[in-house]
């Protein structure tokens, strides 16, 4: 193939607008939770009621969502010098977690460690593992702590 010049512009151009375009977008490859087997759901029986459950609204939800994302990002790993410790704090079911709802334009969200639910029994208990946060209905992260 013979390019121009003026061709071989226009090429670069749009292959090397096309190449960081994933990373500019900020894209991130999403993973699915684990399933059981068929036997495994055939054996579960669904609730009739949601009453007794704990309900979030939408925007509960949403902050809450946020608030955990900044906290624990997706395939963040903690470092403390401890290989247990570190998974159990990289463990998001390690967390107990509280939203409080302060108006219809700010929540609150707090996270809280329990160690012990890896098995481990810490002589000191860690006082900076957890945080909270305050979130607005947009989702914006309006401060921390």
């Amino acid at each position: 193939m013979n390019f121009r010049p003026r061709h071989m512009a226009l090429l670069l151009l749009c292959g090397g607008s096309v190449l960081p375009g994933c990373s500019l977008l900020g894209y991130y490859k999403y993973e699915r939770a684990p399933r059981g087997t068929l036997e495994q759901a055939a054996q579960i029986n669904f609730p009739n009621s949601y009453e007794e459950g704990t309900h979030l609204d939408g925007p509960a939800l949403a902050a809450f969502i946020v608030a955990l994302n900044e906290f624990i990002p997706p395939h963040s790993k903690a470092d403390t010098g401890n290989e247990a410790l570190t998974k159990c704090l990289t463990r998001r079911d390690t967390y107990d977690a509280t939203v409080l709802k302060a108006s219809d334009d700010l929540y609150f969200v707090s996270f809280f460690p329990k160690i012990e639910r890896c098995g481990i029994q810490l002589e000191i208990p860690i006082l900076d593992a957890g945080a909270d946060y305050a979130i607005d209905r947009n989702g914006r992260i309006l401060g921390e702590l």
